[in-house]
């Protein structure tokens, strides 16, 4: 029971209150939407390391707020490791590899094969895995896009109508 209300206060002070903050900064509730849904499509990504970059060139390209995808990029890191094993079995399926990578495997090609060989196969590997990513992150930027947008609009227009109430 404690657990549960730490974990709601937390949500709201430091997720809920960033994004009104990013809705007071002037950013439409499309816009905020999605940025955060692009940063947590990107944020996915089975390449650790590269997320950054990738948003801050989404952002760039698409005239996007670059702290607003960052944080989400950032926020979602946790289910970017979990991640790595579902695209990495994926991208094997697609492949029609027969070894899967584990500790083990790739522990074993270092020491049975040149450590050139291993790169390769471990790069291999992460190629499949980001053409698994690269299929399924249409559809999570959809749906995410999709599921937060009437929910900013929401927190928007109550922000907005407790503004006016106080003065």
């Amino acid at each position: 029971m404690m657990q549960t209300k730490t974990l709601q206060a937390f949500w709201r002070r430091k997720i809920i209150g960033h994004i009104k903050g990013f809705l007071k900064q002037g950013l439409s509730s499309k816009e905020l939407a999605l940025s955060i849904a692009l940063g947590v499509t990107l944020g996915t990504i089975p390449m650790l390391g590269v997320t950054t970059v990738l948003c801050a060139l989404a952002a760039i390209l698409l005239r996007l707020n670059l702290p607003v995808i960052q944080f989400a990029s950032y926020l979602v890191y946790p289910l970017q490791i979990l991640l790595l094993a579902p695209f990495y079995y994926m991208g094997r399926l697609f492949s029609n590899a027969q070894q899967n990578i584990s500790i083990d495997v790739i522990r074993s090609m270092l020491t049975e094969n040149t450590y050139k060989e291993a790169m390769s196969m471990l790069l291999d590997s992460t190629i499949y895995a980001v053409f698994a990513w690269l299929l399924i992150s249409p559809i999570l930027l959809a749906l995410i896009y999709a599921t937060l947008k009437p929910v900013l609009v929401r927190i928007n227009s109550r922000s907005s109508r407790l503004k006016f109430k106080r003065r």
